[in-house]
């Protein structure tokens, strides 16, 4: 078999490496060849073969042609973002997977950007709050959000993650979901913070579906404290430890917590004659969160002790893990609803708009938002 090599840059092959964060060793893995081999075609002496160049350009997730350009087609936009995780044994920000991740978000953001300004649309400014005020924060977050609670209590559980994040995201806050967060990274969730359109990033699948709200929350919380993170399932039930990052962790566990469910609305009478299990049980149908939740809040509001938190929460993991074994039905989601959650419901707005308003092509929708071209118009039609 003939290997066709490239004559592509070898400076914009290490370019486009770093704008996604990669190190050699994880570019290596990804592209499937040698740390030497991929050393070499950086440096100009021995090029990449064809399919690997093109594998390179899937994993940097930059187009094949930015490898041929005599310089950078914008000024690297990469910036590591800080690790909050508090379990050990994972692999976090090293992973190049997760980079990847990060890197599909930073760009759509670029891409929402340049098009509300095709649309003379002015992007949202994000009021961050750095520290958080110790009473009736659940309030005043529900009031800058818009939450009303006639409106949550007459959503069903399915629902509420919705509701929340249709507002979040009125808020200016663009949130993405991806199923492709690698198990053994041991993220769940990142905040990225800017001073427009920050980002929030929520893994789904599996059990973390189960987590998707809390997780929001959580992440809502370091945008609002200003800060870009990248966080664990652990990291939400922290109560308190002795490192700066479970601190801080412990800290908007708390916000996210009161956010959901205010200490203002708890009517404590109502839990004295329950056990720990009725209490969750209760507080997670009166609010609309899930079991976790529940047993975070009322670890909060001293309706039960250390003891028989860490016991709520080992009934919820066995409970998750049994109904995830019992579940091997896979379900068909349309692909354009699957979009819709990966690129969120502004930037998929956006981008019909454009294309409808002849600021874009239906080739550059259709690429956008990874859907067929015959979709693009169907979806345009539905929203006109």
């Amino acid at each position: 078999m003939t290997l066709i090599r490239t004559t592509n840059n070898p400076d914009m092959l290490v370019w486009a490496r770093e704008e996604v964060g990669f190190t050699l060793e994880q570019a290596a893995i990804a592209i499937g060849v040698s740390i030497d081999s991929l050393k070499a075609a950086e440096s100009g002496k021995g090029p990449l073969t064809l399919n690997q160049l093109r594998k390179a350009a899937d994993k940097y997730n930059c187009p094949f042609g930015y490898f041929y350009l005599s310089k950078p087609p914008y000024k690297k936009t990469y910036k590591r973002v800080p690790d909050y995780r508090v379990e050990p044994g994972f692999i976090g920000i090293e992973h190049y997977r997760l980079n990847l991740e990060i890197k599909k978000v930073r760009d759509r953001r670029l891409v929402y950007l340049d098009l509300l300004a095709g649309l003379d649309l002015e992007a949202a400014s994000f009021q961050s709050i750095i520290k958080l005020p110790t009473t009736n924060l659940g309030s005043l977050v529900r009031e800058r959000l818009g939450i009303k609670d006639s409106e949550i209590f007459s959503l069903g559980y399915d629902q509420v993650y919705s509701y929340w994040k249709e507002k979040i995201e009125s808020s200016g806050v663009l949130v993405y979901e991806t199923q492709y967060i690698p198990e053994e990274s041991g993220v769940i969730g990142a905040a990225i913070y800017y001073d427009l359109c920050p980002i929030i990033l929520v893994g789904r699948g599996g059990s973390l579906n189960a987590r998707k709200l809390f997780t929001l929350l959580h992440e809502y919380v370091h945008l609002l404290k200003g800060l870009s993170a990248l966080n664990d399932a652990k990291a939400q039930t922290v109560i308190r430890q002795s490192t700066s990052e479970a601190k801080l962790e412990a800290e908007c566990n708390l916000a996210a917590a009161e956010i959901l469910v205010p200490y203002e609305k708890i009517k404590v009478a109502e839990y004295t004659d329950l056990d720990p299990v009725e209490k969750m049980k209760y507080l997670a149908e009166t609010f609309k969160v899930t079991y976790t939740t529940a047993a975070v809040c009322l670890k909060r509001f001293g309706l039960i002790n250390q003891t028989e938190f860490l016991h709520l929460l080992e009934l919820r993991r066995k409970a998750n893990d049994l109904k995830i074994s019992k579940s091997n039905k896979e379900v068909k989601i349309p692909r354009e609803n699957l979009m819709r959650l990966d690129m969120g419901r502004p930037m998929f707005r956006v981008v019909l708009n454009a294309y409808g308003s002849g600021t874009i092509d239906l080739f550059d929708a259709s690429k956008i938002l990874n859907l067929r071209v015959n979709k693009i118009d169907k979806l345009v039609s539905g929203i006109a």
